[in-house]
């Protein structure tokens, strides 16, 4: 696709102009992250309303409804799907996407099903998130294409890995831990993935230093999940 000032470059897309709205809603139960983003939306030029969880967004949006809005996946309380839905009932027209810590695959899918435009894992900030309003606007599946979402959603988990390991100066065993997965099925996810998408960094560089690990070591350990996905129900090494 060619970009122009009808379609530009979606990297951007960081003003209220570019992404043809005036006013977004943040929902998000941790109030620090919350704001430190609401600042962010204003200083593009956006209408900020904010809310921490289900009822509080409702009540906010029912008497100033917003162009956009983006919800955390998971709040205490009735989910950021369930408030997905309703504020697609007070007013349809409202571009969402919805944001995870987790980078699931499942999660995005039933996001998109629900209505939202797109799906971030956390961490974003203002431009990814006004960037993916912009994609959001491009055909899911383009002409002659295959269907959605597979290896769009794919890469959206393994670049949450990547930001997560950012974060972490590429320690594994503490990406692990915030990942929720075990060290080990990380190792094996990186080693498996890397080389499938030269675009993004290699595996090997995340293994330097990294003692103890057995690069034939496939099996599976006791409590994280047989695939290595992301997610909330395996927990880390004992011993790292």
């Amino acid at each position: 696709m060619s970009f122009s000032p009808e379609y530009p470059d979606p990297s951007d897309a960081c003003t209220a102009e570019t992404v043809g709205a005036k006013s977004i809603m943040l929902v998000d139960d941790t109030e620090v992250l919350r704001e430190r983003l609401a600042m962010a939306m204003r200083s593009r030029g956006l209408e900020v309303r904010t809310a921490g969880n289900f009822d509080e967004a409702v009540s906010v949006f029912t008497h100033a409804p917003t162009d956009l809005a983006v919800l955390d996946l998971r709040m205490p309380g009735r989910s950021g799907l369930d408030l997905l839905r309703k504020l697609l009932q007070i007013k349809p027209d409202c571009r969402i996407i919805m944001l995870s810590g987790f980078g699931s695959i499942p999660a995005s899918i039933d996001a998109v099903r629900a209505g939202a435009v797109n799906f971030l894992s956390k961490p974003a900030d203002a431009d990814d998130i006004l960037s993916a309003f912009v994609r959001g606007e491009e055909p899911l599946v383009p002409e002659g294409g295959l269907a959605f979402p597979a290896p769009s959603l794919a890469r959206n988990e393994w670049e949450h890995i990547h930001r997560v390991l950012a974060d972490c100066n590429n320690n594994i065993s503490e990406a692990a831990r915030r990942l929720g997965i075990h060290r080990r099925s990380l190792q094996r996810k990186l080693r498996k993935r890397a080389p499938l998408d030269p675009k993004l960094p290699g595996a090997d560089e995340f293994f330097e230093g990294e003692e103890g690990f057995d690069d034939h070591d496939d099996d599976h350990v006791d409590g994280a999940a047989d695939d290595g996905s992301v997610g909330d129900d395996a927990t880390p090494d004992a011993n790292d």
